[in-house]
C-alpha cells in the first residue's frame, strides 16, 4: 500500500479546498441564474461599518488572515509553498516606507510578486467584484484601499535582531 505523504497530503488538501470552492461558486452561479440584475444587486452584501480602517480590518479577516495571520502566519500557511508575508512589517522591510500604491497593486492582480497574482495568491480585484457583489472598477479599488488603509495601520518596527532590507523594493526608486 503506498504511504501517504505530508506533501501528498497538502496536495490533496488544497484539491479539495478548490474543489469545494468551485462547488460553492457554481451553487451561487445556479441561484442567481434568471434573476435580474436589479434582484442580485439588492441581495448584494449589507456592510455595517462605514469607517474605512473598520472596513479594512473587516475585509483582511475575511480573505486574507487564512494565510497572512498576524504576523505571516495564518491557518493555512504551512500549507502554502511559499511562506506568507508578515503584513506588520512591510514599512519596516522598506526602511519605513510603506507602498501604498504597490499593495493596491499586488491585491488586485495588476502586479504580480512571487506567490502572487497568477500563482498563489488569488486576484482579490475579481474575487471582490463578485463575492462582494460590487459593479464597478472604483467600487473595488476602494474596497482595496480600505484594506491597505487598514495593512497601514498595523505596521510595526522590525523586531530586534531581525535584518529588514534597506533597499527600495523591486520596481521602486
Amino acid at each position: 500500500m503506498k504511504r501517504i505523504t505530508k506533501l501528498n497530503k497538502i496536495f490533496y488538501t488544497l484539491c479539495l479546498a478548490f474543489l469545494l470552492a468551485g462547488a460553492a461558486q457554481f451553487t451561487v452561479s445556479c441561484n442567481n441564474a434568471g434573476q435580474p440584475k436589479e434582484t442580485a444587486a439588492e441581495e448584494a452584501p449589507v456592510h455595517e461599518e462605514t469607517d474605512p480602517l473598520a472596513r479594512g480590518k473587516e475585509l483582511y479577516m475575511s480573505y486574507c488572515q487564512i494565510c497572512h495571520g498576524e504576523h505571516g502566519d495564518g491557518p493555512m500557511a504551512e500549507l502554502l509553498k511559499l511562506e506568507p508575508t508578515d503584513l506588520t512589517l512591510i514599512a519596516a522591510e522598506r526602511g519605513g516606507t510603506f507602498p501604498a500604491e504597490e499593495l493596491r497593486k499586488i491585491i488586485d492582480g495588476t502586479e504580480e510578486v512571487e506567490g502572487h497574482g497568477r500563482g498563489d495568491m488569488p486576484i482579490w480585484g475579481l474575487t471582490f467584484q463578485k463575492s462582494e457583489n460590487l459593479v464597478t472598477h472604483e467600487e473595488v479599488k476602494e474596497e482595496i484601499g480600505k484594506i491597505v488603509i487598514y495593512l497601514q495601520s498595523i505596521q510595526r518596527e522590525a523586531p530586534a535582531g531581525t535584518e529588514t532590507s534597506e533597499e527600495p523594493a523591486e520596481g521602486e526608486g
